[in-house]
């Protein structure tokens, strides 16, 4: 079971890694006023053993604990939003606090036309890509792995208004191929959402769902197939101030975890999953 020790001292962790990392922000930003980044940072603690156990894809999958750094801003031909995780332990390997592994997104959309009647529509770049570790502690059964390399272009368009900011995109995705030869053309349809009603809570998130090529059997024999994958992401925040937020990531997944299925084989489960965490935010600027 996850313990409360492990809990607290993951939460004040990522307390000290934000305090620390929005004074460095923070200076930058009074030298550099012309820029319009909002930059936060985050850390969540995941309770998602408590709901399956150790046994499952999910929690065989999921890291301990996650700090993301995150950015949002525009400029006169677009705007830009990035975020890296970096992912701490897990509960299989329950005496392993190391940093267990780095994912990270960076997108960009696109829009010269932005004072005519067609304002809402862009064009959308991204890149995604990350590393990771698995084992206990450098032993005898460390491991490395990489999260697939995607590349994605495409359309976006979005709505908004005082309280709501929705987006839609459009993408075709490729996967590069790693050191098993696993990778190829696939799509991607993604819905991203902001949602403040009132000045003291938030709802935010996205919602992924793309097909590509996979690994099937993982390391009892690669085989390609193609299969559906769908991540959704909201996000809760109550603002205790404008600096500090507390709240929830609730994350909902199917088919997009991978463990060794019932046949022997090792490949994604396709199952179901929510994974919420415990988190808090610190807004740098």
């Amino acid at each position: 079971m996850l313990k409360t020790e492990n809990l607290l001292s993951g939460m004040v962790l990522g307390a000290v890694m934000m305090l620390v990392g929005s004074s460095c922000v923070q200076a930058q930003s009074d030298s550099e006023n012309s820029r319009s980044m909002q930059v936060n940072m985050q850390a969540h603690a995941n309770v998602s053993e408590l709901m399956y156990g150790r046994a499952s894809s999910l929690v065989h999958n999921l890291p301990l604990f996650t700090f993301t750094l995150e950015g949002a801003g525009s400029d006169n031909i677009g705007s830009t939003f990035f975020f890296a995780d970096m992912e701490v332990g897990n509960a299989n390997v329950p005496d392993n606090k190391m940093l267990a592994g780095v994912y990270a997104e960076f997108s960009r959309e696109w829009n010269f036309w932005s004072h005519s009647k067609a304002s809402a529509l862009s064009i959308h770049t991204e890149w995604d890509a990350g590393v990771g570790y698995g084992g206990d502690s450098w032993g005898s059964t460390a491991c490395g792995f990489e999260f697939k390399t995607a590349l994605l272009g495409g359309l976006s368009y979005v709505w908004s208004s005082h309280a709501w900011w929705v987006q839609l995109q459009m993408l075709a995705r490729y996967e590069v191929r790693d050191y098993d030869g696993i990778g190829g053309q696939g799509w991607q349809l993604t819905l991203a959402w902001s949602y403040t009603p009132v000045r003291w809570f938030t709802l935010a998130g996205y919602m992924d769902m793309w097909q590509n090529p996979i690994a099937a059997k993982g390391k009892h024999g690669m085989q390609s197939v193609s299969s559906l994958h769908v991540a959704c992401e909201p996000y809760v925040w109550f603002h205790i101030t404008d600096y500090l937020w507390a709240g929830s990531r609730l994350r909902f997944t199917w088919n997009n975890y991978q463990h060794v299925l019932p046949d022997g084989s090792y490949g994604y489960d396709k199952k179901a999953y929510i994974a919420p965490t415990i988190a808090l935010r610190w807004n740098m600027n």
